[in-house]
């Protein structure tokens, strides 16, 4: 059997921040835990893991390895075993004596009257298919997990409407594809605020004349002002706080300051206040995983654009929900190479690049067999896009504007 394709996708808490990651491959409980401990190694993961937890369901074949929650540090991962795990007594013994040292397991629930089987010694994460939670469990079986002390963690949820029926359920946690499409109840109208942040990117891309570009903050200070905290919120490879626009043109230059300026067009600061906003992570997450797999790919395209431009495909593939309009209109207000045009209209049709974009939106969407194919016909092996993933999760982890002094994350 081939290596497995491993899939790192957010997880949220009730605001919308982010509070874990689910780790996962299209065979789930049944990958082999083998597997898993090599991906956890080869990848780094535990840099992202020491960051927020993974959630990971589990083959029981791992509790026949003397050795191998040894691979992880009890912090960095939140194991699900399947339903079935609850009758093999073997099992949860030793799940009891494993979270006595600190680790955390969870169960799969998938019938309503498991709940009461579940013995608290052993586990203390709950992992519920959103729809099943809504459809099958009662008022009482939510009020008996919560009453003691499950904490419930939500897969598969649909849309932002199931997102706050969670929240009012008490859930803890849920997945976050929703949040990649469009919020029935969200703003009707077009965001003109990002739409002029837009052609101000766009004037920085074709290296407009400094002095215009700062001519243009000046008439928008609330737009020079979240930059500054955007580009001080992680690590710039300088110690100095940027404290003007001059400075940070001088200390990132403009291709730097252009990838900042793409992800404050994500910032809820510009109109939203301070209210945390996943989408930019996750368009960021997407941006900087197409640059690193970019390098990848097998046979590498003759473009020198070409990570660039894999990098705007992956940030800008969310726009259509930010905006509030089509694609085809945003891109009339920044013209972009053909190749990023095609990408972003038409993934199927829009070439490697197009391709690369929609194996990572099959990911996040949980169809890992369709993402698993795309890779492999781009030679993308599985190490490389574990390793990709992790990397573009982590730096976008630690992007956050919303910090009360916008010091380094």
């Amino acid at each position: 059997m081939s290596e497995a394709y491993f899939f790192f996708r957010p997880i949220l808490a009730v605001d919308r921040s982010w509070a874990a990651f689910d780790w996962q491959s299209a065979r789930a409980f049944s990958t082999d835990s083998a597997d898993l401990a090599r991906c956890f190694k080869e990848a780094n993961a535990a840099q992202l893991a020491n960051l927020l937890p993974l959630v990971a369901p589990l083959d029981l074949t791992a509790f026949e390895q003397a050795t191998f929650f040894n691979n992880f540090d009890a912090k960095q991962i939140i194991f699900i075993l399947a339903a079935a795990s609850l009758e093999n007594s073997s099992i949860v013994a030793q799940c009891a004596a494993l979270r006595s040292q600190g680790h955390r397991f969870g169960v799969h629930v998938d019938a309503s009257e498991l709940l009461q089987k579940i013995p608290l010694t052993a586990f203390d994460y709950l992992w519920i298919d959103a729809a099943f939670a809504r459809q099958e469990l009662s008022a009482s079986d939510l009020e008996y997990s919560e009453g003691m002390g499950f904490h419930k963690i939500a897969s598969s949820v649909g849309s932002h409407e199931m997102h706050g029926w969670l929240t009012d359920k008490k859930f803890d946690w849920s997945d976050s594809h929703f949040l990649t499409s469009h919020n029935p109840l969200g703003a009707k109208e077009p965001d003109l605020t990002r739409l002029k942040l837009l052609k101000l990117l766009n004037l920085v891309r074709q290296d407009g004349d400094t002095r215009a570009i700062e001519e243009i903050f000046r008439e928008e200070p609330k737009l020079s002002y979240n930059l500054l905290r955007l580009v001080n919120s992680v690590a710039v490879g300088a110690r100095t706080r940027i404290s003007n626009f001059s400075q940070a043109i001088a200390i990132l230059g403009r291709r730097q300051l252009q990838r900042w300026l793409q992800l404050l067009i994500y910032a809820n600061n510009l109109a939203d206040g301070n209210a945390p906003n996943p989408l930019m992570q996750i368009a960021a997450a997407r941006g900087r995983q197409m640059e690193l797999l970019c390098t990848a790919l097998a046979p590498r395209p003759d473009n020198p654009e070409l990570c660039d431009n894999a990098f705007m495909i992956g940030l800008f593939s969310l726009l259509e929900v930010l905006i509030n309009l089509p694609m085809k209109d945003i891109l009339a207000e920044l013209p972009m190479p053909d190749e990023v045009t095609a990408a972003l209209i038409a993934r199927s049709q829009g070439g490697v690049l197009g391709q690369l974009l929609a194996a990572i939106v099959a990911g996040e969407a949980g169809n890992f067999s369709d993402a698993e194919a795309i890779l492999g016909k781009q030679g993308i092996s599985a190490a490389t896009h574990a390793k990709a993933q992790l990397a573009a999760l982590h730096w976008a982890s630690r992007i956050n504007i919303n910090e009360r002094d916008g010091a380094e994350a």
